[in-house]
């Protein structure tokens, strides 16, 4: 199991995951501006989470960002940056692609995801990342079942069409600390 911290390189925060079960702990940076990746960030992060709604802007931050790290995350913010991330080889995994969708369409749950990129995931060798502590620990009760709803029907999607699925547990601070037990139950129910 894999847990991402977003902040700088910290071995008391690596001891505490390592104490809760997880083997791989990720220091993650979050840059929306192409400034903000900075050859420094080499040292001091495993990973970058770029957050951008503008296409040639994502293409020259993953561009930039590949060249000091090689594991690059793109949050979904919509449908053409989730396309985009899937199709891009430098990029290692989409998290969240329901991420702030407001409204659902008539006949199913607007996820992110549909058939099409989870077989250009599967093609490409990429990962989706489903966001545990943001919108599941963060968000209100109405809008949880929301996500919770649109969660499951990407993992559905994920399980038909052989997409690699991960449960991440994006942590900020020391409230937010799940231990590795807790994500592999939210995954088994997901994958019911």
């Amino acid at each position: 199991m894999i847990c991402f911290f977003i902040g700088k390189r910290n071995k008391k925060i690596e001891y505490s995951f390592k104490k809760l079960g997880f083997d791989k702990v990720y220091f993650v940076k979050e840059v929306s501006k192409l400034k903000e990746i900075r050859k420094e960030d080499k040292s001091t992060y495993n990973a970058f989470l770029i957050k951008t709604k503008g296409i040639e802007m994502l293409r020259r931050m993953v561009d930039k960002a590949s060249n000091y790290i090689s594991f690059i995350l793109v949050l979904g913010i919509n449908d053409e940056i989730n396309r985009i991330t899937l199709e891009h080889k430098k990029v290692r995994a989409l998290v969240s692609p329901e991420y702030k969708r407001e409204k659902d369409f008539l006949h199913y749950r607007n996820s992110g995801l549909n058939q099409v990129l989870c077989k250009i995931a599967r093609d490409n060798d990429k990962i989706i990342i489903e966001n545990f502590s943001d919108f599941i620990l963060e968000s209100k009760d109405i809008t949880k079942a929301l996500i919770l709803g649109r969660m499951i029907q990407n993992a559905r999607l994920c399980k038909k069409y052989k997409t690699r699925l991960i449960i991440g547990n994006f942590v900020r601070n020391n409230s937010e600390f799940r231990s590795k037990y807790d994500l592999e139950t939210f995954k088994r129910i997901l994958f019911v």
